[in-house]
């Protein structure tokens, strides 16, 4: 299963969920898609969602700066 198929079946939606945690619905739509790994995150957002991901059970494992 997939990160956004994993968000999906959790019934979020992108638009409402970037707003709720303040980052722009695109840096959200390219973390789901697993084209931003953390590493060159604009402003701390794709770290933050990431994070928030984790916390809402989507994302699984260790995130990449806790190696």
């Amino acid at each position: 299963m997939t990160l956004k198929e994993r968000f999906d079946s959790r019934g979020f939606a992108v638009k409402k969920y970037a707003t709720v945690y303040g980052v722009s619905h695109t840096v959200l739509s390219m973390v789901l898609s697993e084209k931003s790994h953390g590493r060159n995150n604009i402003n701390g957002d794709t770290r933050k969602i990431m994070a928030q991901l984790k916390k809402d059970n989507v994302w699984i494992g260790k995130l990449p700066w806790e190696v």
